[in-house]
C-alpha cells in the first residue's frame, strides 16, 4: 500500500520501467481486492472449498465465471510483499553503494505518517459519517450489514490499534485491518534492520519466517484464530498481526536485498536474464499449493507465507530479469493504464468498498443476479473518477517531504519534532 519516493527520480535509465512494473503490479493489487468485494455480494464458488466460501452444489456457467474473483482478497497478500520491497529497497541500495543502511528511525517514520495517514485519516472520518448519515436512509442495507462506528471504534482507527481489537478488527470498513498490520510492519522495521545487520539478511529472514509459522501454530490452536476472508468466524486478530503476517513483508525486504545487490555489480547484470522461465514456474508452484492448504484447516499454519512466496517470486519475474537492458520504452496502453491505476491504488484502496456500499441500496445481493454482478463492475469503474480526485486532494500533496518554502512545511516540521527529528 506504500509508493516507492526512493526510485521516482533514478540516474539510471532501467529504474524507471521497473518503478512502472511495481505500479502495474500495484494496479493488479488493487483491482483484485476491488473485484473480490463485487464477488462477496453473490459468493459463488464452483470448486471444492471449505470455511465461508463452501462449493455451490449445482454451479452455472455465471459460477464458473467469477468463481476465480473469490482469490481477489490475495491482493492484500501481493501489498505485503510489494510493501517489504519498497520500503527495503532504499536502505539496501545505500548498503550496497555506501556499505550501510543509513537508517535514521525519526526521519523514517515521520516520512510514513506524512505519506500514509492524511489521505487514511480522510477516510476514516468521511467512512464513519457515511454510516452516519446511511443509519437514517429508508433503506437499511447499509446501516444493517455496516453498523454506526462506536467511538471506540474512531478512536482505535485513529490509533491505528484497532488491529489488535476484535470487535474493532473489521468496524468502520473492513479494508481498513491491512493498514494496522502495515503500521505494524513499520514499527518493527527497525527490529529488523537490527537482524539484518547481526545475523545476516538471509538467516534473518528464515528465523522470522519460523517465528511466523510458530505464532500461526498458536493461533489457530490455542488462540482458535481464523484464516481471513477463508474462515466463517474469528477471532481474526491472531491471524491477521504483525507476527502471523510478516513473512509475507520480508519476503518483498529479501527480495529488494537480492534486487540491489546485483544491481550495484555491474558485472552480474545479466545474471537473471535467463531465470525468468524458473521464476514464473516457482511462483505458479507456490501459487497452487497455497491454495491447496486452504482446504484443509491445519495446513492453514503455512498458507500466507506460502502466497508471500508466490508473490515475491511473480515480483522477481517482472524486475530481476531486466537489469543493465534498455527500460527507457515508452509502456503501451494497456499498461500506461495499470500504471495510472497503481499511482491511485492507495487511494482506490481506501475509499472503493465505500462507493460499493452505495449500490446495494439500489442493487440486491441475489445469488446468480447476473446484472446486478455487471452493475457493481461499472458503478466500481466509475468509482474510479471520485478516487482520482480523492488522490489528487488527500494523497497527492504528501506524496514527498515538503519544501521549505511550501505551506506545508511548518506541518512536516512539526511532525518531525514530533518524533525526534531535528
Amino acid at each position: 500500500m506504500d509508493s516507492l519516493p526512493s526510485v521516482t527520480t533514478p540516474q539510471k535509465a532501467e529504474s524507471k520501467l521497473r518503478l512502472h512494473s511495481i505500479d502495474i503490479l500495484r494496479g493488479l493489487a488493487a483491482l483484485s481486492v476491488a473485484f473480490y468485494h463485487i464477488w462477496g455480494h453473490d459468493g459463488a464458488y464452483a470448486f471444492p472449498s471449505i470455511g465461508i466460501v463452501p462449493q455451490t452444489l449445482h454451479p452455472t456457467l455465471f459460477t464458473y465465471l467469477i468463481s476465480p474473483f473469490r482469490w481477489g482478497y490475495l491482493g492484500v497478500s501481493l501489498f505485503l510483499v510489494l510493501s517489504g520491497f519498497c520500503i527495503h529497497l532504499p536502505y539496501a541500495r545505500k548498503k550496497f553503494s555506501g556499505g550501510s543502511y543509513e537508517f535514521k528511525g525519526a526521519a523514517f517514520f515521520t516520512r510514513r505518517i506524512w505519506r500514509l495517514y492524511p489521505a487514511y485519516l480522510v477516510a476514516v472520518i468521511g467512512t464513519t459519517l457515511l454510516l452516519l448519515v446511511a443509519s437514517y436512509l429508508p433503506s437499511h442495507d447499509v446501516s444493517t450489514h455496516y453498523p454506526v462506528p462506536t467511538l471506540w471504534d474512531l478512536v482505535s482507527h485513529l490509533t491505528m490499534v484497532h488491529g489488535f481489537f476484535e470487535n474493532q478488527f473489521y468496524s468502520i470498513a473492513s479494508i481498513f485491518w491491512s493498514l494496522s498490520l502495515e503500521f505494524q510492519l513499520y514499527l518493527a522495521y527497525p527490529l529488523f534492520l537490527f537482524a539484518f545487520r547481526k545475523f545476516g539478511v538471509g538467516r534473518s529472514v528464515v528465523g522470522f519466517f519460523l517465528l511466523a509459522l510458530i505464532w500461526r501454530y498458536i493461533a489457530i490452536y490455542f488462540l482458535h484464530g481464523g484464516l481471513i476472508s477463508i474462515s466463517y468466524e474469528g477471532p481474526f486478530v491472531s491471524m491477521g498481526i504483525l507476527p502471523a503476517r510478516m513473512a509475507e513483508w520480508l519476503a518483498g525486504a529479501f527480495l529488494a536485498e537480492i534486487f540491489a545487490k546485483h544491481f550495484a555489480a555491474k558485472k552480474d547484470e545479466h545474471i537473471f536474464s535467463n531465470k525468468r522461465p524458473l521464476f514464473i514456474f516457482a511462483s505458479v508452484f507456490f501459487f497452487l499449493s497455497a491454495i491447496l492448504t486452504t482446504l484443509s484447516q491445519p495446513a492453514w499454519i503455512i498458507t500466507d507465507p506460502l502466497f508471500g512466496l508466490a508473490f515475491a517470486f511473480l515480483i522477481a519475474a517482472v524486475i530481476l530479469p531486466k537489469l543493465g537492458t534498455d527500460n527507457g520504452k515508452p509502456p503501451k496502453f494497456i499498461s500506461r493504464t495499470f500504471i495510472q491505476l497503481g499511482l491511485i491504488s492507495y487511494s482506490f484502496y481506501l475509499i472503493h468498498s465505500q462507493f460499493g456500499w452505495i449500490v446495494t441500496i439500489f442493487v440486491p445481493a441475489v445469488e446468480g443476479y447476473v446484472m446486478g454482478f455487471i452493475l457493481r463492475i461499472i458503478f466500481l469503474l466509475i468509482s474510479i473518477i471520485p478516487t482520482y480526485y480523492f488522490f489528487r486532494w488527500f494523497e497527492k500533496p504528501f506524496l514527498y517531504a515538503p519544501k521549505p518554502e511550501s505551506k506545508l512545511f511548518p506541518l512536516y516540521q512539526g511532525l518531525g519534532k514530533l518524533l525526534g527529528l531535528n
